[in-house]
């Protein structure tokens, strides 16, 4: 009875009260979506426009909005026609700020402060993590995936480990205490389903093809686009009416190098704003042949139209496959899967599929890539 009061568990409580909350506003009392709502949160700043004609000096205006799409979320700075040709492969996530970029920026912060000691590593994560916000806008995707940034910050810094699922459940109470129409904007809910995929269903791959064993970069990177397209597939289906089964290959293709890209890219303005025009032009030169690697990849991938499929958009069938996901996560979690290579355990303990012991790093240190992989790659949960 202890456990049913602890703090976690009464966390949970409100979360799930949260949600019904929302849930009961949505069907009772909707609202009228207006996307010029957040646009108007990400208008162009002095420090903002600054950055980008920096950057501009030393990255063609070929792939430079390209940068931008990675490194602001700034879909209108996109070469022409490039924002159709993503979403028609299934890429259009990595132009949305979410955990890939904050994931980025805590990695990078940690390496660097944790020199000196953890306390300051998650203060100075933190610090960098709220300019970068700052600097972008409060839209819903980037709330959550700021939310699970500081969340998973902490349980490194505590040695605490995270179960998905409470990870999961905390979020979405956090995201819609902070507006609870969140729960019917689109881009929230892809971006909530993507992430729960990764840390939820991709453990269950792991362990099915892998056994015991982790899963290497590669390996990783295709389990967790899986992951996440196998979560958003119904809520698509139904809003967009369209399937393109090439989207994981060109998750493998592009999403290796996406940090780079960033990397150089955000070096290369930053060092513009300094006036190191000889560093600036180094890093410039990098991040333009990473980017136009991508808008090669992107331009190859879109043409191969045999991959692409509609089918009838706003058809409550579809999102009736979610019934079939939780039913087929449930299934797998009771029967304990062991099929996979090099898997001997005789465990059945049905908790170990979601991420706990030897299998619940490969979870973790997916990065959400869609809103697709979100959480940070560490060893906070060793």
């Amino acid at each position: 009875m202890k456990n049913v009061f602890r703090k976690e568990n009464f966390l949970i409580f409100i979360s799930i009260f949260i949600f019904f909350y929302a849930l009961i506003l949505s069907l009772f009392f909707p609202v009228q979506s207006d996307k010029k709502e957040y646009k108007s949160q990400i208008q162009e700043t002095g420090l903002r426009a600054d950055f980008k004609t920096a950057t501009e000096k030393y990255i063609s205006s070929e792939v430079s909005g390209l940068a931008f799409g990675y490194l602001l979320g700034d879909k209108d700075a996109l070469p022409p026609g490039m924002d159709n040709k993503m979403k028609a492969i299934g890429m259009a996530h990595i132009i949305v700020v979410s955990g890939t970029h904050l994931s980025i920026i805590i990695g990078a912060s940690r390496k660097l402060f944790g020199r000196i000691s953890r306390i300051v590593a998650v203060y100075g994560s933190i610090f960098l993590l709220a300019g970068y916000v700052i600097l972008i806008g409060f839209t819903p995707s980037i709330i959550r995936a700021s939310f699970v940034a500081i969340l998973s910050l902490f349980a490194w810094y505590f040695g605490r480990e995270q179960r998905p699922m409470r990870t999961v459940i905390l979020t979405l109470g956090f995201c819609l205490s902070v507006n609870p129409y969140f729960l019917t904007n689109v881009s929230f809910q892809l971006s909530m389903l993507a992430y729960s995929g990764v840390v939820l269903i991709m453990p269950l791959l792991a362990r099915y093809f892998y056994g015991l064993e982790k899963p290497g970069a590669v390996g990783s990177l295709v389990l967790a686009s899986l992951s996440a397209i196998i979560a958003c597939l119904p809520i698509q289906l139904y809003y967009f009416g369209s399937l393109n089964l090439i989207a994981v290959f060109a998750n493998l293709l592009i999403l290796p190098t996406i940090p780079y890209a960033m990397g150089f890219s955000f070096l290369t303005g930053i060092l513009a704003l300094l006036n190191l025009d000889f560093l600036a032009t180094g890093t410039g030169w990098l991040a333009e042949q990473i980017l136009k690697y991508h808008v090669y990849i992107v331009n190859l991938l879109e043409e191969k139209t045999e991959f692409y499929f509609e089918f009838p958009k706003n058809e409550p069938v579809w999102l009736a496959l979610y019934v079939v996901i939780i039913i087929l996560i449930i299934f797998a979690v009771h029967q304990d899967i062991k099929v996979g290579k090099g898997d001997t355990s005789d465990n059945n303990d049905s908790h170990y599929l979601f991420g706990v012991d030897n299998i619940q790093d490969v979870g973790r240190e997916a990065v959400e890539w869609d809103e697709i992989r979100d959480t940070p790659g560490t060893d906070r949960n060793k």
